[in-house]
Parts: C-alpha cells; structure tokens; sequence
C-alpha cells in the first residue's frame, strides 16, 4: 500500500510501498480516505520531540484523519464494515481506563500517531483497536476532519469548567461578571475550533489573533459573535489598559513569549489553559519575567494555570454530539476551514503552502 514517510536523518518525504498491515481479533482495519497535513506536520522533523517508531528508518506523518472501516475482527462489537470513523491519536500504555488515554502518566510508554513512537496516518490503510476509533454518523463526512481539533477544545473547555466549579458564587459589586468573558488567543485548527465550540455556551468571547494582513483566516469568525482582535496591529499592552480581563483563557499559539504577555489578561478566580506546544523549544526559552509580580498575582487572585492537549475517548465522543449541532448552525463555514485538497502523490503541493492561507490543508487517499 502506499505511505507518506519522511525520514528523521535528511527531513526528506516520500512515497513509499509498505506491506499492509496484519489484524487480530480485537482490532479493526480502516481505509484511510483523507488525512490532514497541517503545519505540524509539514515541520514535524523540527520537532524534537518527534520521534520514529522503534526499529524504523522512517516516520509516517498524519496525525488527523478519517476513514471507512473495511473489516472489523471477531471481538470487535461497536464497529462493522462501512462505518465512517476517526482515529484517536494517543495510544496510552495498554494499563489505562479506555476512555482516559489522553492521561496516561507514563511518557516513555505511551504512544502519538504521527509523533511520537508511533506511525501517522497518511497510508491507505491502518489496523487499530476500536477504543480508538471514534464512529461517526455519515453526514459528518465533509466535516470529519474537525472532530479531532474539536476533541482538543472540548477537553479544555470540560477540564476548565470542572476546575471553575469551586467558584460558584456573585459578588453584587461586579455587575459585569455574567456571562463569563472568556478569551481563545491563536487562529490554527485548534483556535478556531474552541471559538466555534464555545459559542454554543453562553459566554462573551474575545478572540486574539496575530493577522499581517486580512487574509483567508481574518473572516473565520464572522458568523459568531465573537470580538476579534489583530494583536498584530493592535499592541496587547493598548488592551490591558483598555481593561480586557477574561474569566477563562484557552491559549493555542504555543508561543511562550506571547504567553507571558497574555497572563496579565486573567482576571480574579481565573483560568488559562495552555493549548499549544512550542514548535521549537530554544526559541523564547529564556525570558526575563517579574517573578514577584507574576505570582503575587496569580496566588492573590487565585488564578490556575493548567496544561491541556490530546483527547481522550469521552472528549472525542462530546465533539461528535458538538459537531453535529456546529454542522447545523455554521456547515458551510465550517467546510471552508479545509481549505486545500491535494491527491497524495501532489503532496510536495501541501509542503510549499503558505501558512497564512493554508488552515487545514487535506491529503486525499481514495
């Protein structure tokens, strides 16, 4: 079958012919239909905490996918032949609770598709356990590609309102306090994926993003009431003398310096939950911070910082009931976040493409 592989040595892509896989009886083989070939993947050998599957001289990419399933082994229940599905990324260390693997506390165990000891998906066809793939109904085919990014945003948004729950009070001196002001600061898949998702909650979001100029991505927004901000044009020290503090801030850049200047926008009782992982971790390692000034904040205003990335099975299960209610407010816009297609043997197309433009570019497999 052919594979996209890129080789840790040179950083080199190329399409390969690799045997098909072999199935047990609690597993599933899926044919791979689309895969998405985001920036992530584009500079994944950049990444160094990308690492190869034990024993490979190269690396699949893909880590978000959708697929139909061709066959379902003999212990397989929750799955048959035709179904469209989506697989999970993290594989965890075979010891954890099925639907939480995304917490697997065992690093040097666990598993990352495309990433981390593990194959990607831009093959034609995979062999995984069903607790890994999550089903989904056929009218979500356009949008299949969105659940995993979506994924990510429901596990922060959940982990957040569980940690927030300790705060159920109002103070009849703060008037504006309802509904919450909440913040989402970054315009990949991730980022505008937590915008849409929280608009079907009823908080006030403000969503900050660095735009050279009003490209493809400066409209996203546009059907949501959401208050957009270029922080590429408007100086983020300008809005904290505005006064924009947020009950809740879901950050997604990965950028750590951003991040240091987007601290001082939590309010009291606040959260900010780190969405993004740096893409290369000597860039903006070192930096200069007022340490007393930072944590007499936080610890006066008893704010919480808290990490939060892959999903597990129940957030992915949350995304699917989600996406289906997005599909029926915002389908059209929402299928406009695909914004390139590509057959898999053009993918040196996908590799050149400018990130301003390219939201999530598409391999097609069929």
């Amino acid at each position: 079958m052919r594979a996209l592989t890129v080789t840790p040595s040179t950083g080199e892509f190329a399409i390969r012919d690799i045997p098909m896989p072999a199935m047990e009886a609690d597993e599933v083989l899926v044919r791979i239909t689309r895969v998405a070939f985001t920036r992530r993947d584009r500079l994944i050998m950049e990444n160094p905490g990308t690492v190869p599957p034990e024993g490979s001289t190269y690396l699949i990419p893909g880590h978000i996918a959708m697929g139909r399933v061709v066959e379902a082994g003999s212990l397989v229940k929750n799955l048959v032949a035709g179904d469209l599905v989506v697989p999970t990324i993290r594989r965890d260390c075979d010891k954890c609770i099925d639907a939480r693997s995304d917490l697997c506390p065992h690093p040097d165990k666990y598993m990352d598709s495309g990433l981390l000891r593990a194959h990607g998906f831009a093959r034609e066809f995979i062999v995984l356990k069903s607790r890994y793939l999550i089903n989904l109904p056929d009218d979500l085919e356009n949008l299949a590609l969105l659940l995993t990014p979506l994924s990510v945003a429901e596990k922060a948004h959940g982990e957040a309102v569980q940690i927030l729950e300790r705060y159920n009070y109002y103070c009849f001196h703060n008037d504006d306090s309802f509904p919450p002001r909440t913040l989402v600061t970054g315009m990949g898949p991730v980022g505008i994926m937590t915008a849409f998702l929280l608009s079907l909650y009823n908080y006030r979001i403000t969503v900050f993003g660095r735009r050279e100029s009003d490209d493809s991505r400066s409209a996203v927004f546009d059907p949501l009431d959401v208050e957009f901000i270029n922080t590429a044009r408007v100086p983020l020290e300008r809005l904290g003398k505005a006064g924009y503090h947020f009950n809740h801030i879901f950050e997604t850049t990965g950028d750590p310096a951003y991040i240091m200047r987007t601290l001082p926008f939590m309010g009291f009782n606040a959260i900010m939950v780190l969405m993004g992982i740096p893409e290369n971790v000597t860039e903006g390692a070192n930096l200069e911070i007022n340490g007393t000034a930072l944590f007499s904040r936080m610890i006066e205003g008893n704010q919480m910082l808290m990490g939060s990335l892959k999903a597990g099975r129940d957030a992915f299960n949350s995304s699917v009931k989600h996406l289906t209610e997005l599909s029926d407010l915002y389908g059209k816009q929402l299928s406009g976040l695909i914004t390139h297609t590509f057959p898999l043997e053009e993918y040196h197309k996908a590799l050149a493409l400018d990130s301003r433009e390219a939201i999530l570019p598409v391999l097609d497999l069929t």
